[in-house]
């Protein structure tokens, strides 16, 4: 079987656009892109460059596709031939803290092994940092600075936290100024970008979504924004669980799935701003029955 023909620029990069929203964010990438393109043609032409680093940060609310765009990331360096593969590893606190200094380091000696070749993605990674003597996290970033100071490293590092904690990280950790070059600010989503999300997910389960439905999320989506809850990705497959649970009790109240009832959504589906609130876990959006 022929090996399948390697990934274009372009191809990435409309995936990138493809995304809902992000205007900041895409400007970025492509931004990055093109200097990392003209290089390629100065450098291959004898000419001198403005070296640009890998590492990036990315800085924003949670759930506003960060991971999205660091997968694609990863692609873009790989189609670019900046780094060997398209590979993204995913960590965060858990994944790089052990109890004491020596697993600390070599949790992230094995995060770092696990991105060779691609791109180590630092989820949270203003966890690392508690501010506090002793604390393993600090250990952590030692490690991480460490690796990525050795020479031809062969890795990319995405840090990705919320804009002020990660400003804490770059005041007291220097030897982190190459990531923070490339700061990629990540906006909240508008009420107009949620409404879009929660379409594409409803024509993802196969789920119709007449005029007056999309009317009735867009403006309970609205009512959520406009009260400062609620801004990001997240809460939109929580919001599509939800109508798919009231949906589910109206489709089976008459005991019947044969009719086409349980394929369009109903505004009755909507649930009410107030049902919406923090999960007793605190892990995710929770809805309430009323």
């Amino acid at each position: 079987m022929a090996a399948a023909a390697p990934e274009t620029p372009e191809a990435v990069l409309a995936d990138l656009d493809g995304l809902v929203g992000l205007a900041p964010v895409k400007a970025a990438v492509h931004r990055l892109a093109d200097v990392h393109r003209l290089n390629a043609h100065r450098r291959a032409a004898g000419e001198p460059v403005i070296e640009r680093p890998l590492d990036l940060v990315f800085a924003g609310d949670p759930g506003t596709a960060e991971d999205e765009v660091a997968r694609i990331v990863a692609r873009l360096y790989a189609a670019l031939g900046l780094l060997p593969e398209a590979r993204l590893a995913e960590v965060g606190r858990e994944h790089l803290v052990g109890p004491d200094e020596a697993q600390t380091r070599a949790r992230v000696e094995a995060a770092v092994a696990a991105a060779r070749g691609g791109v180590l993605f630092v989820d949270d990674a203003h966890r690392l940092f508690a501010g506090e003597p002793g604390d393993p996290g600090e250990a952590a970033i030692a490690a991480l600075v460490q690796a990525m100071g050795a020479p031809d490293r062969g890795f990319a590092v995405i840090l990705s936290g919320p804009t002020e904690p990660m400003r804490v990280i770059a005041a007291h950790h220097p030897a982190l100024a190459p990531a923070f070059e490339d700061v990629v600010e990540f906006p909240r989503y508008t009420p107009d970008e949620l409404a879009l999300l929660f379409a594409r997910e409803a024509a993802r389960l196969g789920i119709g979504v007449p005029d007056e439905v999309q009317a009735a999320v867009a403006a309970h989506l609205a009512e959520v924004h406009a009260a400062g809850r609620f801004r990001d990705a997240r809460y939109v497959p929580a919001l599509v669980e939800e109508m798919y649970a009231r949906l589910a009790a109206r489709a089976l109240a008459d005991g019947d799935l044969a009719d086409a009832e349980h394929r369009a959504f109903a505004a009755a589906d909507v649930p009410p701003v107030a049902a919406a609130g923090p999960a007793a876990t605190g892990l995710r959006v929770g809805f309430s029955a009323a």
